[in-house]
């Protein structure tokens, strides 16, 4: 990496520890942000190479839940990007009370590392956002409005801004007001259709930070340190217009994997050494039984080994196949992830009934997720006793009748 003066005194803060809750089964093992994404990668990569583009030299990744898989991908992949010690994890389990209780505390219990690093600014970052960012320009901002903490915000819609920190903007892009996660979400003035969502990115500095989080109670950054600093008229917004996805639903993961998959990428991926050869090895995602993917809204079919037998092909639209997915011939799937090392089974169609689908997968909002344990669990159930039985009858006097 090269050097980058005007971020030297910058130290970034990487919040890696979230379970992912609404990725459901999903993240029963790993983390959201080691989740794989878009073939290539995994979540996390996105930001870490944000990072490294930008020059940030000292990097802090705060995990908690379960960071064993995520810990490795950071230690073998993006551990040699830095100069040695310029990428540190630190996992709650090491903080007073064996957790970190909030995004604000994972830096009150690394204070002391940060004091030592001679932290000017912080920046604190996501590590589970599908976006490329470029935060020298984030941090210049920052420096010129003067005010100790500068969040970045971008307009969404606003049907689907109760899921985000809203902020009202006022003059000289000082915060006048925020609310986390509102009920009704303020427009922005001008705009009534929009709101002004935080992307969950923030440049504090450091000694202004650190006196606040002297009071214990100070834990979260969208429910504490956010809202006082607006009161205290401390806080400024830096608004964006890129490519920015929150994938912690299994609707935005899916839609946005889709974004990747259907043309040129809406953001840059993130290249580490290696990448480029294994995506120029990779062909359009098609496995050994001839699996299509909706491209641009369009459906591609192909038949299984040239066959001419509608019944034998299998589609997926608006679908996508985690790594170690397979389909097989006469598989029809809508709207469904496929989770990783999953097999579907001959002639199953799922996405075309949600009540059905309902019963064996799960549903949320607009995609059903499926892996290997709800599909043993429907074989299991959907099995008619009298077929188990009769088998067993019918086989026991075939054998009697062999003797």
């Amino acid at each position: 990496m090269g050097n980058s003066p005007e971020l030297k005194d910058t130290v970034a803060i990487v919040l890696a520890g979230g379970q992912g809750t609404r990725l459901f089964e999903l993240t029963g093992r790993d983390c959201k942000p080691a989740l794989p994404f878009a073939r290539f990668h995994r979540i996390v990569d996105f930001t870490m190479a944000a990072l490294a583009r930008s020059g940030v030299e000292r990097v802090m990744v705060a995990t908690q839940y379960r960071p064993e898989g995520l810990s490795a991908h950071l230690r073998d992949v993006w551990s040699p990007v830095w100069a040695e010690g310029g990428l540190m994890l630190r996992d709650g389990a090491a903080a007073k009370g064996g957790s970190y209780r909030g995004t604000a505390d994972v830096l009150r219990a690394n204070a002391a590392e940060l004091d030592a690093m001679g932290a000017r600014e912080v920046l604190v970052v996501a590590a589970d956002h599908i976006y490329s960012m470029d935060y020298r320009g984030f941090v210049e901002a920052h420096r010129e409005t003067g005010a100790p903490l500068t969040l970045a915000a971008m307009p969404v819609p606003r049907e689907e801004a109760g899921r985000f920190g809203i902020v009202t903007e006022g003059p000289g892009h000082r915060i006048a007001g925020f609310a986390e996660k509102p009920d009704q979400p303020a427009a922005i003035f001008g705009d009534p259709k929009h709101s002004l969502a935080s992307l969950g990115i923030y440049v504090v500095d450091w000694p202004w930070l650190r006196e606040m989080l002297a009071d214990p109670k100070i834990l979260d950054f969208g429910e504490d340190v956010i809202p006082l600093a607006v009161h205290g008229g401390e806080a400024a917004v830096w608004r964006w217009d890129g490519y920015w996805r929150d994938v912690g639903t299994l609707d935005g993961l899916r839609e946005s994997w889709l974004d990747f998959e259907a043309g040129p990428p809406p953001c840059r991926r993130p290249l580490v050494p290696g990448m480029k050869v294994r995506m120029q090895a990779a062909t359009l995602p098609r496995d050994a039984f001839h699996a299509s993917v909706n491209l641009g809204g369009l459906r591609l079919m192909s038949p299984m080994l040239g066959s001419g037998n509608p019944e034998r092909w299998t589609a997926l639209d608006r679908s996508i196949l985690m790594p170690g997915a397979r389909v097989s011939p006469g598989v029809r799937l809508t709207n469904v992830i496929v989770a990783p090392n999953t097999v579907i089974p001959h002639g199953l169609h799922i996405g075309e009934d949600p009540e059905e689908d309902a019963r064996w997968f799960r549903v949320a909002g607009e995609t059903t997720l499926v892996n290997s344990a709800m599909l043993a669990r429907r074989g299991a159930l959907r099995t008619p006793v009298f077929s188990l039985f009769h088998g067993s009858v019918a086989g026991t006097r075939k054998v009697q009748g062999a003797q």
